[in-house]
């Protein structure tokens, strides 16, 4: 029964990504594989659209961060999100289950296309390795997002095309990392396409600089940082535009929506009297910590005296706003972040990549010279930048900080989510016994 159960949500997950029979099959027929430029033109589609998904920046992997940590409360109907709120979850928390497997919708439509790619029919190398890094840069995302949510996972990094394929034990983290590096140095170095909404080689290294910060590696996390910052067309720009619609040179990497392909971050973020659902508001303390004078505040949260709602997502009768996953302020930030870790004796590059975010935030420029200050203010300008983007819970437990800042964590076991309970039951490879700690 268990391998039945997960056999049709893995035919889910294929079907949207290549011309794949949705009907329950032991295998996938070769006369439907992937063999034309407009067969992979249609999969690679579907990976991207993967990412769209509710349980992916659709709405819940990135509300989870906020609700998780000191920068939003729960505010209305879903109890999901209250547990996440107090952080209080169970396993069979519902939100949970569905941000795990939105994470392998998108690995396995990725791993899916992968496997076809040889075969498609009159490609060139040079578009063949485009397209390719483009699948890993998918694939990686959903990696990174699965370990620093989850800990150990599954790495899978072959298409499920048989029931035989379902079972696979977790994976420790260094691998999954190991392997997401490797597949963002080629993404990197191959992608060639510059279509804002697809990956580039800009937000392959940017993301690079973000796993390699996560993982210690300090001196590398720099070093493609100001790849990033300085090796390509990005620019800071005035933040009331990031969020307006229009692509901006910060963007390094969007998600987009349309009305046709809607997001629904509006419907959950505005109040009911604007037609929403106000499930998810900012929280008084991060409000208080934005300085006078921050335009942040004002461009970012609105009916801040009564019932304050976030406006980065504002569009609720179309659906279309874009969820921005890499911009280039986090890259000043991230370098900033990095020096001080490494106890970098420049003081003045901190400094000075702290205050590129400042002053566009219309803030005096600071000049601190202790690094306990620099990383205390690098993380509150994190706050302030992000919020409402889904970094905030990550930032407070790769920095130690989570348990001495949330109220409701009081211990090292509350810094993972719970492994869903239905993939403990539908896995074979993973029992009761392989739970996170404290679920």
């Amino acid at each position: 029964m268990k391998k039945i159960i997960l056999y049709f949500s893995i035919l889910l997950i294929a079907g949207a990504c290549a011309k794949l029979d949705p009907q329950p099959t032991q295998s996938v027929n070769a006369d439907e594989a992937i063999t034309s430029a407009d067969d992979l033109e249609q999969a690679l589609t579907g990976c991207y659209d993967a990412l769209q998904l509710s349980g992916f920046y659709g709405r819940h992997a990135l509300f989870a961060a906020e609700l998780s940590s000191d920068n939003a409360n729960a505010t209305g109907t879903i109890l999901e999100y209250n547990d996440m709120s107090l952080n209080n979850m169970l396993s069979g928390n519902s939100i949970v289950e569905s941000m795990w497997y939105h994470f392998y919708i998108a690995i396995n439509r990725a791993n899916n296309v992968l496997y076809y790619l040889p075969q498609v029919e009159n490609l060139d190398e040079g578009t063949a390795n485009d397209v390719k890094g483009q699948l890993l840069f998918i694939r990686s995302l959903a990696c990174f997002n699965l370990v620093r949510y989850f800990g150990d996972v599954p790495l899978k990094t072959t298409p499920t095309l048989s029931t035989n394929e379902l079972d696979i034990p977790r994976t420790p983290v260094s691998d999954v990392i190991s392997q997401v590096k490797d597949d963002l140095e080629f993404a990197m170095n191959n992608i060639s396409t510059t279509t804002p909404g697809k990956a580039t080689a800009g937000a392959a290294e940017a993301l690079l600089a973000k796993v390699l910060l996560y993982n210690l590696e300090y001196d590398d996390a720099i070093l493609h940082a100001t790849n990033v910052i300085d090796g390509y067309s990005y620019s800071l720009d005035n933040f009331a535009t990031l969020f307006s619609g229009e692509n901006s040179a910060e963007h390094i990497f969007q998600v987009f929506y349309s009305d046709q392909d809607k997001s629904r971050l509006a419907e959950y973020s505005l109040p009911t009297a604007m037609g929403g659902r106000y499930e998810v508001s900012p929280a008084e303390a991060l409000l208080n910590n934005y300085q006078d004078g921050d335009i942040r505040k004002d461009l970012s949260f609105a009916g801040i005296e009564e019932a304050p709602y976030c406006i980065k997502y504002s569009n609720i009768s179309t659906g279309d706003d874009n969820v921005c996953v890499l911009r280039l302020a986090e890259m000043y930030l991230l370098r900033a972040e990095a020096r001080i870790m490494l106890r970098d004796p420049e003081l003045q590059s901190i400094n000075n990549d702290i205050n590129a975010i400042r002053e566009r935030a219309t803030l005096n420029p600071v000049q601190l010279a202790d690094y306990g200050d620099l990383l205390d203010e690098v993380l509150l300008q994190r706050q302030l930048e992000f919020a409402f983007e889904g970094h905030r819970w990550f930032d407070l437990i790769r920095t130690n900080r989570a348990i001495e800042t949330l109220e409701n964590v009081s211990g090292s076991e509350q810094l993972l989510f719970p492994i869903p309970f239905s993939e403990i039951n539908t896995n074979n490879l993973i029992n009761a016994e392989d739970q996170n700690p404290g679920y």
